[in-house]
């Protein structure tokens, strides 16, 4: 719009100048006159210019005509710019706004107390929007809740007749059951955290700790589930971070980062303690060649527990087939 409405001023600008140009010459070269005075015979007028001094006339004229043109067309460019981002503000707002509303805070408004009929009204109705999508976030969010906790109290029920009738059952198909039970009581319980990360329940004790020795402690029972796939957990840390974090929430962190790679990545996982510029926990490892896709629902559980927790922060990114998690910590 600022472009357009520069180059259409001085477009006009041009156009009148070269008109004017080519007409002055037309009138000084070609139409040279010699008239008479209607009211004095005796005075004659006598007009006549060398080709010199047409290209001379001329030439000033259209110097002139750009010159003040290209000063018109540069404060049009300016006035211009300035309406437009002075127009355009509302709706950079309302794109910051929204670009802030995430799950955590959804009930979050767009506010523009500067802008004109229309885009308030548009406002209105993203804000009816988002309360549509808050309603039913939660009672998605409630209805999982819900669920997790009534299938919770059949499968611990199902588990202990299970335990109580297993002389009467196959060894191997008792086995067998026992774990199906305990990963969906497993699931269950993931699903319960999520809900109740994700809608703000959890009830977090904060404290300074070495997340060194965080580390060191969750890496244990990991090492032997990647020594049983030839894999190994490697830590490399020259420096010992100590951070003001939750021990339970950084230690649930951590579990699912650390299983997350080893179900869902190939070769050694690194993990490297980080000083420079903000302290950090990474987390990388090569993803198998595969292309079904899991629930994610260690990673979402990650995020939630992350945004529990004042000024961490967690990035997910993958190229060339590495994947790495980086926890940012305070």
């Amino acid at each position: 719009m600022t472009l357009w409405f520069a180059f259409s001023t001085l477009g006009v600008t041009l156009v009148f100048a070269i008109v004017s140009y080519f007409h002055l010459r037309h009138e000084l070269s070609v139409e040279k006159w010699e008239r008479s005075h209607p009211d004095r015979p005796d005075f004659t007028l006598h007009g006549s210019y060398t080709d010199d001094e047409v290209s001379d006339i001329a030439g000033e004229l259209i110097r002139s005509a750009l010159l003040y043109s290209s000063l018109v067309a540069l404060f049009a460019f300016l006035l211009g710019r300035y309406l437009a981002k002075k127009s355009l503000k509302p709706v950079t707002d309302i794109n910051q706004q929204l670009q802030a509303i995430e799950a955590a805070n959804l009930d979050k408004r767009v506010h523009l107390p500067e802008a004109d009929a229309p885009l308030k009204d548009i406002a209105i109705n993203i804000n009816a929007l988002l309360d549509r999508i808050e309603s039913s976030y939660d009672e998605v969010s409630n209805f999982s809740s819900r669920v997790a906790h009534e299938l919770k109290t059949p499968l611990t029920l199902m588990r202990l007749q299970l335990e109580d009738s297993a002389k009467q059952i196959e060894p191997e198909m008792a086995e067998s059951l026992q774990d199906e039970l305990h990963r969906m009581e497993h699931y269950v319980e993931q699903c319960l955290l999520i809900a109740r990360a994700e809608q703000g329940q959890l009830q977090l004790d904060f404290e300074t700790v070495s997340i060194n020795q965080l580390i060191q402690d969750q890496i244990e029972p990991y090492e032997l589930l990647a020594r049983e796939e030839n894999r190994q957990l490697v830590l490399r840390s020259d420096t010992t971070i100590q951070a003001t974090t939750s021990r339970w929430a950084f230690r649930q962190i951590l579990h699912n980062l650390f299983g997350n790679a080893l179900q869902h990545g190939t070769g050694d996982i690194l993990i490297e303690l980080r000083t420079q510029g903000a302290k950090a926990v990474a987390i990388r490892n090569q993803v198998k060649a595969s292309n079904t896709k899991g629930t994610a629902i260690g990673l979402r559980i990650v995020d939630a527990l992350v945004r529990q927790l004042p000024e961490h922060t967690i990035t997910h990114t993958q190229e060339k087939g590495i994947h790495e998690a980086v926890v940012t910590i305070p």
